[in-house]
């Protein structure tokens, strides 16, 4: 497995027990109660800023539980920014429902998938 600063590198979006949920396109279908950050807030994007992302939960143990939530809704921290618009954070969050994360752990992301943006 890929290492960034000495932490996994979990790319394609994707993992065991989760993958990350397309924010814009909630935007789209839910405009009127959910936001996102806006395309020039998303190209302004660099290393130290906030990022939140969900993840979506795919574990069949814990979506069998209707009590359980359906994404955990996580902060990382930009690490490193790509050219073709994706880019590399560490989570900063303890996951309570997904397993296979934990705290520093690298998650590869796109613009699509930044619920919210804090500017460092």
């Amino acid at each position: 497995m890929q290492e960034y600063d000495g932490y996994p590198v979990r790319p394609g979006f994707s993992g065991q027990e989760w993958e990350l949920e397309d924010c814009q396109d909630m935007a789209r279908r839910h405009g009127s109660t959910f936001k996102v950050p806006s395309g020039a807030a998303l190209s302004r994007m660099k290393i130290g800023d906030l990022a939140r992302l969900h993840f979506v939960i795919t574990a069949p143990d814990v979506m069998a539980d209707a009590r359980n939530p359906r994404a955990e809704r996580m902060w990382v921290e930009v690490c490193k920014v790509h050219d073709d618009g994706t880019a590399w954070g560490h989570l900063t969050n303890e996951p309570a429902f997904i397993g296979t994360l934990e705290p520093g752990d690298v998650i590869e992301f796109a613009h699509r998938h930044v619920a919210q943006l804090q500017a460092s």
